[in-house]
């Protein structure tokens, strides 16, 4: 995911919610005073940053709840998912501006998404979506037909590798085979990139 350096990735809209507008989304900053001051952009792919007026939101369990000014059904809601939300980094609060000089080592969520995942040399598929079910940080990676839900912690991440967008892993003995089988191999056509770097730990809630 590419974004401008005047923008900052702090979360995702992810699926409608009842029937009159509601959208579910992933949010990993600190604050929710971006949403207060609906100072929150709404990205798709390439194109520019729209603004966009938070009415309300709420939590509910690992997620919130957003109301948008001018999204008053299902259907139109449904027309936002996966938009990226955004803000201006000069609005950036202290306290996620220390987070981030706390975490400066470990990647943002937006970097990971979109990534390969690898073990050793064997490609495990894109990660596609991350989630926070419990507070636990899960990777959903897309392997073919199947769906491998990886428990992000650090034990099970061997290293980042950014530069190459990829990621290798070292699952706990068994996991993978709960996923995978031998004949699902689809993936495993594409080589690890060369280049490796050093272990790094998983990535935290921005």
């Amino acid at each position: 995911m590419n974004l401008d350096n005047s923008f900052v990735f702090i979360g995702k809209l992810t699926r409608p919610h009842g029937i009159s507008g509601e959208i579910c989304a992933q949010y990993f900053a600190e604050s929710f005073d971006y949403l207060k001051k609906s100072q929150i952009l709404l990205k798709a792919g390439k194109l520019a940053p729209k603004p966009c007026k938070v009415i309300s939101f709420k939590e509910q369990g690992n997620i919130i709840i957003l109301k948008i000014q001018g999204i008053n059904s299902r259907t139109e809601a449904e027309l936002y998912r996966n938009y990226d939300i955004v803000i201006d980094e000069k609005l950036l609060t202290q306290e996620d501006v220390d987070a981030m000089e706390e975490e400066e080592s470990a990647p943002y969520l937006h970097h990971i998404i979109g990534a390969t995942a690898f073990h050793g040399s064997k490609n495990l598929g894109k990660i596609e979506e991350i989630s926070f079910p419990a507070g636990q940080e899960i990777w959903f990676i897309r392997n073919g037909t199947n769906e491998i839900l990886y428990p992000a912690v650090s034990q099970f991440i061997d290293h980042y590798d950014l530069d190459n967008n990829a990621v290798y892993l070292n699952p706990p003995t068994g996991l993978l085979d709960i996923y995978l089988n031998e004949q699902d191999n689809a993936c495993d056509e594409i080589q690890a990139p060369k280049k490796r770097y050093k272990k790094s730990q998983s990535s935290q809630k921005k």
